[in-house]
């Protein structure tokens, strides 16, 4: 049965808040998904938790970018996650025995998840955050219905690690993702995408860059998303629209 109950520090040690961050493709939850079996392999008891909303790849597993293809219900090639709407849904999950909770794509759950890592950090259990720290317009990433953003978890974190990816344009290290909105299609059939305006929604959960060029090169296919992201360096990151 879970445990609901906060533990006092007299009672047990406080855990470890680790914090990942980076841009889209910079390899965030491959370090996540490295520490959680690293940790199995040392014998703790790890919980993997993930926002409903991120349904991307696998409806119940967390697993690379590069291993999305490979995803069938039928085979795991990721980890199996309790699939959570709200970070209220998190505690009641947690089993007494567990040493590492694991949360993937924080930055889509509530700003309830705040309070949720420091009781969870507080009870003696290592917490371990995989985010995005930047939304399209390189501003911390907002929690969406709170004045709350991400710079928060990296407040209270004992650890952070900042990945940087590859920029597509000129190869250099980027921190940034790069929002691009389909504008119009040519007579060949081929869309054309310019940055997003800073205007625009921040968050568009579904869409990728392998879903974008899986469109791109299906001949069948003759509609096109809305939104593709990129991961770009400081010099090719555009915002279009930024005063």
């Amino acid at each position: 049965m879970a445990q609901h109950d906060d533990q006092s520090p007299s009672q047990s040690s406080i855990g470890k808040i680790s914090v990942i961050h980076g841009p889209m493709f910079s390899g965030k939850t491959e370090e996540l998904l490295r520490r959680v079996r690293r940790a199995k392999i040392a014998r703790k008891k790890v919980q993997l938790f993930k926002p409903a909303i991120d349904n991307r790849y696998h409806a119940t597993q967390v697993l690379p970018h590069y291993l999305a293809n490979a995803a069938d219900e039928s085979v795991q090639v990721g980890e199996a996650a309790h699939v959570v709407r709200q970070a209220r849904e998190i505690l009641p999950l947690v089993a007494t025995a567990t040493d590492v909770v694991a949360i993937e794509e924080a930055q889509f759950l509530d700003a309830a998840l705040f309070n949720t890592v420091r009781r969870l950090s507080r009870s003696g259990k290592d917490v371990i955050l995989s985010l995005l720290d930047q939304d399209y317009r390189r501003l911390p990433f907002p929690i969406a219905g709170s004045s709350r953003n991400v710079g928060d978890y990296l407040a209270i974190a004992h650890e952070s690690l900042k990945l940087a990816a590859i920029c597509v344009v000129c190869g250099d290290e980027a921190h940034h993702s790069q929002k691009l909105q389909l504008k119009n299609i040519t007579r060949d059939g081929k869309p054309i995408y310019a940055p997003a305006s800073f205007f625009s929604e921040v968050v568009t959960v579904g869409t990728s860059q392998e879903i974008a060029q899986t469109k791109l090169f299906t001949e069948r296919l003759r509609e096109f998303p809305e939104n593709i992201y990129e991961a770009r360096c400081r010099n090719c990151h555009i915002v279009a629209d930024e005063s």
